[in-house]
């Protein structure tokens, strides 16, 4: 990403790399659902080392996302499917601060249209009736 600039013209800087994995969701329909919602939500990335994802609800007000959707955000941002922009400043409660945007891919986007199309295998459905 050297040499990159976000919309505004501010550098962007690569989110560092962990030194300890991450959660790992094997459960594709929660993949599917929180790819669409980064299509359609704003999420943000707040912390240099913690990273935690935030969802934008109104102007530059943040909530906390639940730690499954925090989970698979990172997992798809891990690969590839999911891209960080640029910082904004937002409101969380009384506390204001940087955050980073995370962005949709055009390609990602398009694989997560063609994935809600399919029809989902009948094992599925016992599965959930079952957990």
């Amino acid at each position: 990403m050297g040499g990159e600039t976000d919309l505004f013209g501010n550098p962007v800087v690569p989110l560092p790399a962990r030194k300890t994995p991450r959660r790992v969701v094997n459960d594709m329909e929660v993949v599917e659902r929180v790819l669409k919602q980064a299509s359609t939500e704003k999420f943000m990335v707040v912390g240099e080392f913690r990273q935690q994802v935030y969802r934008c609800t109104t102007g530059d007000e943040v909530e906390e996302v639940p730690a499954e959707t925090e989970a698979v955000v990172h997992q798809l941002l891990d690969a590839g499917w999911l891209e960080i922009g640029g910082t904004h400043q937002v409101r969380y409660g009384r506390l204001t601060g940087p955050a980073r945007s995370v962005l949709v891919p055009t390609k990602s986007r398009r694989k997560s249209e063609r994935w809600s199309v399919l029809s989902k295998p009948a094992q599925w459905e016992q599965r959930r009736k079952s957990a």
